[in-house]
């Protein structure tokens, strides 16, 4: 799909809308291109999905990734099977219309808000410790009802595997890990980097919840409509799998970690700390019972060593760019101290408590 053929699209498929203006490609995009559409009473998001990265056209990309986000926002929508695991203060983009031969996705639009991570930094010097905790609480809450209402379901596991994005992640990631950490002096490299690619291979391998499997700040959204009045939007679930929690929590703590790094100031830091505490404890309590099956003793190591995965790939790896080590060279101060904390966790995983605590009520 161009930019020309997109406003025909709509004006095809979604009968009744009524555009106002040209569709605008919209910026920060990797996997897919995406446009908003301006209209009479309310804007969409056109996602096109193509069958490469596209902010990397030369590495192939399975397109059925859209078709699980449509999955997940019908799943989510008021009149969804998961509509349940949400509420007015988060939840999912609601899906408009899907077309599986594009595949191309019409959703709502939620606006030119904030992202978490800007929402955050946005405070500067004021503290932002109490509403970044309610933040916190509010999606702990929401990823602990979707891990333990999808647990052991056989029917989420069918509707929502996603192995072509799981190998995809293996490839890039899990498989990169040798080398970034060979690159950037670590002496064992070549002990911790197998224990990466070893499970992202488990990872393949039916899992035990659906996963929103993208939970970093750009994918939650802040939608603020006064003081002390906040909602959180989650977008771009390509990546959902039916798969392990530690690809939500492991994942959302490890950008914690980084935001709270690069923090540029106290206060920003507070808030990022406040915020991962209540997430924490909340996530812990939404999952109720089914916390004995998702929260193993194997489930915390193995989540440590996606949280060191992580910040490598985004620290020295191919997700260096757009992110808070951006720009930086591999010798920078910061870098190596993300570097040495990664490294820490592949090496350690069973003392990860200090970044990853344990849950349990």
């Amino acid at each position: 799909m161009t930019d020309g053929e997109v406003l025909p699209y709509i004006q095809k498929r979604c009968l009744g809308f009524e555009p106002t203006g040209p569709p605008e490609r919209l910026p920060g995009g990797n996997l897919n291109v995406v446009w908003r559409v301006p209209g009479a009473e309310r804007s969409l998001i056109v996602k096109y999905a193509p069958p490469y990265i596209a902010a990397d056209p030369d590495t192939p990309l399975d397109p059925s990734r859209l078709l699980i986000e449509a999955r997940c926002l019908k799943a989510l929508s008021p009149n969804g099977g998961l509509a349940h695991t949400t509420e007015s203060t988060v939840r999912a983009p609601h899906p408009v219309d899907v077309n599986e031969e594009g595949p191309v996705l019409v959703t709502e639009d939620i606006g030119e808000v904030p992202s978490l991570g800007e929402w955050l930094r946005a405070a500067g010097e004021q503290s932002r410790a109490a509403d970044a905790a309610a933040q916190g609480r509010r999606l702990g809450r929401f990823i602990g009802r979707l891990h333990a209402t999808t647990c052991n379901d056989d029917r989420y596991a069918e509707t929502f595997d996603n192995r072509s994005m799981q190998e995809t992640r293996l490839a890039v990631q899990y498989r990169g890990v040798t080398e970034m950490l060979r690159t950037s002096g670590v002496e064992d490299a070549e002990a911790l980097g197998p224990r990466a690619e070893a499970l992202g291979e488990k990872l393949l391998e039916p899992g035990r919840c659906l996963t929103m499997g993208d939970l970093w700040p750009p994918s939650v959204l802040v939608e603020e409509e006064g003081p002390n009045l906040s909602r959180l939007r989650l977008i771009d679930w390509e990546l959902a799998h039916y798969g392990r929690p530690l690809q939500d929590v492991a994942h959302w703590c490890a950008h914690l970690w980084m935001q709270q790094h690069r923090a540029p100031s106290d206060p920003v830091a507070e808030a990022v700390t406040a915020h991962r505490t209540a997430f924490l404890a909340t996530y812990s309590d939404a999952l109720g019972d089914a916390e004995a099956a998702l929260w193993t003793d194997a489930e915390r190591r193995d989540a440590a060593v996606h949280f060191g995965a992580e910040i490598l790939v985004r620290a020295v790896g191919p997700f260096q760019e757009g992110y808070v080590y951006a720009g930086l060279e591999a010798d920078h101060p910061a870098v190596q101290e993300a570097v040495t904390t990664a490294a820490a966790h592949l090496r350690f995983p069973r003392d990860a408590d200090t970044s990853l605590p344990r849950l349990g009520r």
